[in-house]
């Protein structure tokens, strides 16, 4: 950004915000840069002291740095500049907004929320708009996923679904930059609480589904304020799409009615996009679509009949941009997402290793139901683990229905960062006893995948479930380099010496 501010135009913005307290100190400087990681801060910064765990240190490295000014819920240090607010979550979005010129005003943007789901959804929609786009000489569409970010020229691994508000404009505003007009954008129920998409519209808002997940003292207390942090994704949006089957679909449509339209998908035939006659034929999931634009015969590459409503939510979503009946059945015929029912098998299919980023009860309940009617008589064997320091009450229910379904359990790493990865172990065993699984630990997950493929008897299914393919691990705070579940899983059939992909 070339724009130079003034303190006194963030103090503007945030007083018209309703979340300026008070204002210490006087600040002469030109601002030319924002942020809220002290190691990034240069001359002409406006630092913004956030973090559970922020420390005056941070403010003090900033202003060594060359930060000019900051602002904070309560006074760090004296001599600096500094804009007292109620809430600096808030309070960075406004900021982050005004400096990068709220990008989102420039863009159709299709936001999606839900317990499980929005990774497949969101790079349907793209893949969509990318076909629909590139007929018609168009650009294509940004993307702001689990997976990945594309903000029309780079693609980058994920950290985050969905980035901090400074991030997020920031990806905005390249999209712009780069000539695109159209962004699809994962939105978690931590960027809702927390302010990250605070200063964001959405043109359209999907709600895939709801389930009990991400409660623990750092992220939401109870299901309540899970699913109403979810809900509020409404607030942001002009048009609402919504699955008939989903839990609580009275509460849910009823939200979304604050919408200009709302906009249903299911196997409901009062539908706007109704999904009927769902059957496997020849290795591939072929479904009946009715929309109001025509009535035909789909199918899908990615596994899972669970998918056709994550299909039926990706064509719900793009409606309004008037895709033609063949190329939203080329699309959904070819479109693949990276570590999401990712399968490979042994030469004479009696090993199948499946990665998925499945990671709470919801998702487990649905991909082992799944796999049970797709692989009658193999033995399920499960890899997986589960995120240090939030999603507590996770860990027990992902034990309790692996060990139901599964026949042997390896518990291994889930980006265990400050915790314990063999305290967060026991808490998944301990649901794990419950079932007829025998389990075991092994922390490294790398070796876990390799071990759980390399062992496999045959007529066994290998779920390896959690992270897709990421390829960092984040323990005390540092992301490390791994090689991906995938990478791993192969490696491990090809020492079989019987691996076909």
């Amino acid at each position: 950004m070339s724009k130079i501010f003034s303190f006194g135009d963030f103090i503007k913005r945030l007083d018209n915000a309703g979340l300026l307290v008070s204002v210490s100190g006087e600040c002469r400087d030109d601002i030319t840069f924002i942020c809220a990681d002290s190691k990034k801060a240069v001359p002409g910064t406006l630092f913004i002291c956030k973090g559970n765990h922020f420390k005056p240190e941070y403010l003090c490295d900033a202003v060594s740095r060359g930060a000019v000014c900051c602002v904070s819920e309560k006074q760090y240090a004296d001599g600096v500049p500094c804009a007292i607010v109620s809430d600096v979550r808030a309070a960075l979005a406004e900021i982050s907004d005004m400096y990068y010129g709220s990008p989102c005003r420039e863009l159709d943007m299709i936001g999606v929320t839900g317990t499980k789901g929005k990774t497949t959804v969101v790079h349907f929609i793209k893949a969509l708009l990318d076909a629909h786009a590139s007929k018609r000489g168009e650009p294509p569409c940004g993307l702001v996923s689990t997976v990945e970010t594309f903000d029309g020229v780079t693609a980058e691994e994920s950290v985050n679904s969905t980035p901090e508000s400074i991030d997020l404009q920031r990806i905005l505003r390249s999209c712009v930059e780069n000539g695109l007009d159209k962004v699809v954008c994962e939105v978690s129920s931590q960027a809702l609480k927390y302010h990250r998409v605070r200063c964001v519209r959405f043109g359209t808002g999907v709600f895939t589904n709801i389930g009990e997940d991400h409660i623990s003292p750092v992220e939401h207390p109870d299901f309540e304020d899970y699913f109403s942090s979810k809900l509020s994704l409404f607030s942001h949006c002009d048009t609402a799409v919504i699955c008939h089957e989903s839990e609580y679909y009275d509460r849910i449509r009823e939200a979304a009615s604050t919408c200009r339209s709302v906009v249903t998908f299911g196997a409901d035939p009062s539908c706007d996009v109704y999904v009927y006659d769902i059957r496997k034929e020849n290795g591939r999931i072929r479904f009946g679509m009715r929309t109001p634009a025509y009535d035909g015969d789909f199918s899908l590459r990615i596994a899972g009949s669970f998918n056709v409503y994550n299909a039926a939510a990706a064509v719900a979503a793009t409606l309004s941009a008037g895709i033609d009946e063949e190329t939203v059945r080329e699309v959904l015929a070819e479109v693949a997402v990276s570590g999401r029912m990712e399968t490979y098998a042994s030469d004479d299919g009696s090993v199948v290793a499946i990665v998925d980023y499945a990671h709470n009860a919801m998702s487990f309940e649905t991909l082992f139901s799944h796999v049970l009617g797709e692989y009658p008589g193999y033995r399920i064997v499960s890899v997986f683990g589960s995120v240090g320091n939030k999603a507590e009450v996770r860990r027990y229910a992902l034990g309790r229905i692996a060990g139901k379904y599964s026949d042997f359990v390896y518990i291994t790493s889930e980006h265990p960062d400050y915790e314990s990865p063999y305290a967060i172990a026991e808490q998944i065993a301990a649901g794990i006893r419950e079932g007829k699984a025998e389990y075991t630990v092994i922390p490294d997950r790398e070796l876990a995948v390799e071990t759980a493929v390399r062992e496999a008897k045959d007529q066994t299914v290998v779920l390896i479930l959690g992270v897709g393919n990421e390829t960092t691990q984040r323990i005390n705070g540092v992301l490390y380099e791994r090689r991906s579940d995938s990478e791993c899983a192969l490696h491990a059939l090809k020492e079989k010496s019987k691996v076909s992909v």
